[in-house]
């Protein structure tokens, strides 16, 4: 017997019970709520410029340049109206004026503070996504989630998601599912495709590859849901059906799976990859910007790959590309700017402050390898303030994480008693574990505290040539030249 269920009840059936008629009574029931299908929105692309490069603007805070500032405040209010949750627009008002990437929470929060809808989301979203388990109704959290409600209730759909998670987690408010449903289905009335996205995965009807096959997943397909498209890529049982779903999705002007296609046929066919990445430049995709970026940069000018796909040597695009994609959340790029003010490379001067704040802007988003540079950092108070305490909370992340030199900056620490007891033997089992994960470098670390023993643990000189004989069957000859800078310099670890 067909049911018609009301929409805001759905949370409250179990999905794995309901059969295929549930599904299309499901479907059925949706229709009466939500707009019926139709052809994905279309995607706005804009030529991206650069102009050479210039320095850091002595006071980038935005009531220093109030023209610019409300033209930033026009993109805010243009995103509102549209409905979109593209950043590039507000930000490049922001780099162009400032030249400086980490300008953007001043003129993020001023904008907050004065009641922008869309600023009060990216300021709440932004404490919401690195909130710790045990501080979920601390007052800034509290604040955090009464910002990213503002942002709802004037009709911003993608806060509405927040909000909707906060509410059904407990997260700055009491839980409530009823209000939590409310939320997503506004969302969803609204057309934009990533809500309902987003409300298939919380109803648990959008899990696997076999999902696609459901009515109400494949009415999403059928109005040209490219993140539905995109979610499918990712769980498709073969090659042959994940390219089809990129395709597919990437005709949809996922900016996402453009950059995935670009990177599958970066070996085969540089030239249709370059292409293909610079479409997905153009939808302000912060991944493209950054492989792009990073191309134009540090490539060899004389690399024959690079003049077969066409990709032009210019440090100041590059560099901009990068700056852009680290200002758009990509924390691959916070550590390409952290790596490369840390050195003074690529036409930056040494910065190592400026370094520590990339590594630690990127860590905080997530990325194990900014978390061990800022680990290393913060625990031999290079270009910040030592702080042993949290430079091994960094490290034990990164290593939690799978970064084998995160293991051996731990092992260090033990070495030499930094924030934990001094024990060589435990130093050496830590490094036993970083080569056991692949990191032969390990070996010679290990060879360099077997040579010099130390602590609990007397020098055994021919097992350290034996280690340094285990690394150099990866290493080859530098395995041999960083022993012996070991034993001339010492251990004196960086980023």
């Amino acid at each position: 017997m067909q049911r018609v269920l009301s929409f805001l009840a759905l949370s409250v059936l179990p999905a794995a019970a309901q059969s295929i008629a549930d599904d299309q009574a499901f479907a059925d029931a949706v229709k009466q709520f939500l707009p019926a299908p139709a052809k994905a929105m279309p995607v706005k692309k804009v030529e991206l410029t650069f102009t050479p490069d210039a320095p850091r603007a002595e006071n980038t805070a935005p009531e220093a340049h109030p023209e610019a500032y409300a033209r930033f405040i026009g993109h805010l209010d243009q995103m509102l109206k549209d409905n979109t949750y593209d950043f590039y627009m507000p930000m490049r008002e922001i780099f162009t004026t400032t030249n400086d990437v980490f300008a953007v929470m001043s003129w993020m929060e001023k904008a907050a503070a004065e009641g922008n809808p869309v600023a009060c989301q990216y300021v709440g979203d932004r404490k919401l996504t690195r909130v710790a388990k045990n501080k979920i109704q601390s007052p800034e959290i509290k604040e955090a989630y009464a910002m990213v409600r503002k942002a709802a209730d004037a009709g911003f759909d993608v806060a509405k998601i927040n909000v909707c998670m906060c509410l059904k987690m407990g997260i700055g408010t009491a839980q409530d599912e009823k209000a939590a449903d409310k939320y997503m289905f506004e969302a969803c009335k609204g057309g934009n495709l990533i809500p309902r996205y987003k409300w298939l995965q919380l109803e648990g009807r959008l899990k696997s590859w076999e999902d696609r096959k459901r009515p109400e997943v494949e009415a999403e397909i059928n109005r040209g849901n490219h993140h539905v498209l995109y979610y499918l890529a990712g769980k498709a049982p073969t090659p042959a059906d994940q390219v089809s779903m990129l395709t597919k999705a990437a005709e949809l002007g996922n900016p996402q799976a453009l950059y995935e296609l670009s990177a599958r046929s970066s070996r085969a066919n540089p030239k249709d990859s370059f292409r293909v990445l610079s479409e997905a430049v153009q939808l302000h995709n912060a991944d493209a910007m950054f492989a792009l970026g990073s191309a134009m940069t540090d490539g060899d000018p004389e690399s024959p790959v690079l003049k077969e796909a066409g990709v032009p040597h210019n440090d100041v695009a590059g560099r901009a590309l990068i700056k852009m994609a680290a200002m758009l959340g990509n924390t691959t790029a916070h550590f390409w700017l952290g790596s490369v003010n840390y050195h003074g490379k690529c036409g930056f001067t040494t910065d190592r402050e400026r370094a520590f704040r990339h590594f630690d802007d990127g860590a905080l988003a997530g990325n194990p390898s900014c978390g061990l540079a800022a680990g290393i950092m913060l625990l031999r108070g290079l270009g910040v303030p030592q702080d042993v305490r949290k430079g091994l909370f960094y490290l034990n992340v990164a290593a939690n994480a799978g970064i084998p030199h995160a293991v051996i900056m731990l092992a260090y620490a033990q070495h030499t008693g930094l924030g934990l007891p001094a024990d060589t033997k435990a130093a050496c089992k830590l490094l036993q574990e970083a080569a056991a994960l692949g990191q032969k470098r390990a070996y010679v670390y290990l060879a360099y505290l077997t040579a010099k023993g130390g602590h609990n643990q007397e020098a055994d000189p021919k097992l350290a040539e034996r280690y340094v004989r285990m690394a150099a069957l990866d290493m080859k000859e530098r395995a041999k030249e960083l022993y012996d800078k070991l034993m001339a310099e010492g251990w004196e670890p960086e980023p």
